[in-house]
């Protein structure tokens, strides 16, 4: 009797000492089968908060602007790094610290000031926007070469900008800048810095990730519309 008392003992210090080979291998294939199928959504979920965060700061790169063009009676300009391009004199769009930005909003001064040249000059008041990873300028969902209903083309640029300079036409090459005047409204503006008239700063910049794209339309009196692209309607929704 006590052999056996004895006996159990050791078994049960045996099955609490640890897991067997096969309950290990069952815990490692569980661990498998929950990452296989928790991870993507993971990852998809931290892309698209990426693509809205960048979604977001085009919107609020307008919205700062305009706002702050009203308060301080300055010309503000919304510079976009587009295929790495920069203000109208092709200086790189960064922070004061040198970091390169993919948005800025420039402080270019009161009309008919003498540094008011839609260039970034020294001293000038910038705001600087950080980049997303994974995000890239223009469209890439099936189907969303169509433009929002607010657009003024027919089909998406392939840079992901139609903005376009004072005076042009559909086949004019967009340019990745838009000026707020102090009355808060966009006009269009060239190389040169010439504003165009009442109703020319309307456009579009758009956005893509791997799986949604974005649509953010400026209106020609300083409207800021969101669209995401729907795949499943094949359509975009705001």
């Amino acid at each position: 009797m006590k052999r056996a008392t004895a006996q159990n003992r050791r078994g049960r210090a045996k099955r609490t000492a640890g897991f067997t080979l096969i309950e290990a291998a069952i815990v490692i294939a569980i661990i498998g089968i929950v990452s296989a199928t928790t991870l993507p959504n993971v990852s998809r979920y931290l892309e698209s908060g990426r693509s809205r965060a960048a979604a977001r700061s085009v919107a609020d790169a307008f919205n700062i602007a305009r706002a702050q063009a009203i308060r301080t009676g300055n010309n503000h300009i919304v510079f976009f790094s587009i295929g790495g391009a920069g203000d109208t004199a092709g200086n790189p769009l960064q922070k004061k610290t040198g970091q390169p930005v993919p948005i800025l909003v420039l402080d270019d001064g009161a009309p008919g000031s003498a540094n008011q040249n839609c260039v970034i000059d020294n001293g000038e008041e910038i705001i600087g926007f950080v980049a997303q990873d994974g995000v890239g300028w223009g469209a890439n969902a099936p189907g969303s070469a169509q433009t929002p209903p607010d657009e003024q083309l027919p089909n998406i640029p392939a840079a992901g900008s139609s903005f376009r300079p004072p005076n042009s036409t559909l086949l004019t090459t967009p340019v990745n800048w838009v000026q707020f005047r102090p009355d808060g409204v966009p006009v269009a503006i060239d190389g040169a810095c010439n504003p165009g008239q009442l109703g020319s700063g309307g456009g579009t910049i758009y956005l893509w990730s791997r799986n949604r794209d974005f649509a953010i339309t400026l209106s020609p009196l300083g409207g800021v519309r969101v669209h995401v692209w729907n795949v499943s309607t094949g359509g975009w929704s705001s």
